[in-house]
């Protein structure tokens, strides 16, 4: 039986308002046949980390635990694996910091609603304090909006080497990556992640991944990847973190009844609260009711509206059944509090329409 050496990385969030990632190698060694390694999770122990250096913890009680909760090649070491952890207390309780578990906590209360989750995750690439691209003089800004979303070209389209080796990355660690997409600003980006098949905590655990292959890849470039959510005050779009959700029953026959009471469920002024505060730092000054978003005073939904909280797809709609898209969340929002948010909102009240589209069958 041979050994091999392995270039562990554990991931993990820290305790700022808006959760930044950290990150830290342990070097292990596993058995291995012929290089192939068959891991689980319990291959990679329990470690800790310096809570009071994160806002996590106080200096006189600092240790904080990682514990690893998802695992995948690291495509950017030979022999590297990336480790997604938790964080916990001492006591093995999760840490107040810890929104996974709250979502995990969730997703078991609502299992028979199959809550699935998918994300359209936009940012701005920088240079110099700059978006990238543009120039270096503040005073000096590109064209106007309009030739740069999907575009191809030099002049329209800046970053795209980052964002081929994100993607590229993201394969390799087979996390659950859709496709990509230059945005509405130059030097803005999207990707999408999550699908159908994959459950909500395994799309978000893939989404923090790639933010983190998204910040390491753009640092060998010499750029630094901005999600703040409205970096160019003016004439330009923020970055979101579009949220497709969808339940069993959304994405079965009939499923458009169901994602009607979910958006009238969504319209409550208490459901509206909630996902203030659970979708990012800086809401109010993307969802200004300009540039494709709905005012942050204002809830509403519609078939191919994307200027509104709520867009229905058009093929949802045609075809009766399938997901809708939450356009509020911003491109620095935690995963795990968006789709906690939509599940406690949603789920019992698809629940009780899935009861009683049963009672009507009977």
């Amino acid at each position: 039986m041979s050994t091999a050496t392995l270039r562990c990385e554990y991931v993990w969030l820290d305790g700022g308002e808006t959760q930044q990632l950290r990150s830290k190698t342990r070097v292990i060694s596993v058995n291995s046949e012929e290089e192939n390694w068959n891991l689980s999770l319990t291959d990679f122990p329990a470690w800790s980390f310096d809570g009071s250096s994160t806002g996590q913890a106080t200096t006189e009680n600092s240790d904080c635990v990682l514990r690893p909760v998802f695992a995948c090649v690291d495509p950017n070491r030979n022999n590297g694996v990336i480790v997604l952890c938790d964080v916990l207390n001492t006591d093995l309780t999760p840490h107040e910091t810890n929104y996974r578990a709250r979502l995990i906590d969730a997703m078991i209360k609502h299992h028979q609603t199959e809550p699935f989750a998918g994300f359209e995750q936009e940012y701005f690439l920088y240079t110099e304090g700059t978006p990238f691209g543009w120039a270096t003089d503040p005073e000096v800004t590109p064209e106007p909006q309009g030739p740069y979303y999907c575009a191809v070209g030099d002049g329209k389209v800046a970053g795209r080497g980052v964002s081929e080796l994100h993607l590229s990355a993201c394969i390799a660690a087979s996390l659950s990556v859709q496709g990509v997409n230059a945005e509405v600003a130059l030097g803005q980006w999207e990707y999408q992640m999550g699908g159908p098949n994959v459950n909500a905590v395994a799309s978000c655990d893939h989404l923090w991944v790639s933010r983190y292959l998204l910040h390491r890849i753009a640092e060998s470039q010499g750029v630094a990847v901005s999600l703040d959510p409205k970096p160019v005050e003016g004439d330009w779009n923020g970055s979101g973190l579009h949220t497709n959700f969808s339940t069993k029953s959304m994405r079965a026959e009939g499923g458009m009844k169901h994602i009607a009471a979910a958006c009238e469920a969504l319209s409550d002024p208490e459901a509206v609260t909630k996902a203030k505060a659970a979708y990012g730092e800086g809401l109010e000054r993307r969802l200004t009711g300009e540039h494709e978003t709905c005012s942050i005073s204002e809830f509403r939904y519609g078939v191919s509206d994307r200027g509104a909280s709520i867009r229905i797809p058009w093929v949802v709609d045609r075809q009766g059944f399938g997901y809708f898209e939450d356009r509020r969340p911003n491109s620095n929002a935690d995963p795990y509090r968006v789709v906690t948010a939509l599940i406690e909102t949603v789920c019992p009240v698809v629940s009780v329409g899935e009861e009683a589209s049963a009672d009507e069958g009977k």
